[in-house]
């Protein structure tokens, strides 16, 4: 199975130059903590809620006025659509993370796989147990 076969295809994305207090806004009415940040049609980061909580708020940022693209995350953990799900499993595990961001061929958001979707799909109960114990693992 690949990712693109269990992944969400309808991600909700923001813009770079939105404020927090509309990635926040946007997250609370679809009830998502996760969003990938976009410049046009690429992806240049993700902002999650803990991000706005903590590189923003506690910061004592103004949300209306700081962008999403000061406190987003730049480095981009991503997959292929055409990634068989083992490795997909593998890298969310290796970068202690919940939701990975799939890749077209071209580069272009294609959707967005969790740790949920690994969970309904696998097969080998050892590697999703596995993935989970690395991922809340504490640092």
């Amino acid at each position: 199975m690949r990712a693109k076969d269990i992944m969400t295809r309808d991600v909700k994305t923001i813009d770079a130059d939105s404020c927090l207090w509309a990635a926040a806004r946007l997250m609370r009415n679809h009830r998502i903590g996760f969003l990938p940040v976009m410049n046009g049609k690429r992806v240049i980061g993700v902002i999650t809620d803990r991000d706005i909580v903590v590189r923003g708020l506690c910061e004592l940022k103004d949300p209306h006025f700081v962008t999403v693209s000061e406190i987003m995350t730049r480095d981009l953990i991503f997959c292929r659509e055409d990634d068989v799900l083992t490795d997909a499993a593998t890298r969310l595990a290796a970068h202690r993370i919940r939701r990975l961001l799939v890749l077209d061929r071209e580069g272009g958001m294609a959707g967005l796989l969790s740790l949920d979707d690994l969970a309904a799909h696998l097969s080998s109960d050892r590697l999703l147990s596995s993935v989970v114990r690395d991922i809340t693992a504490r640092a």
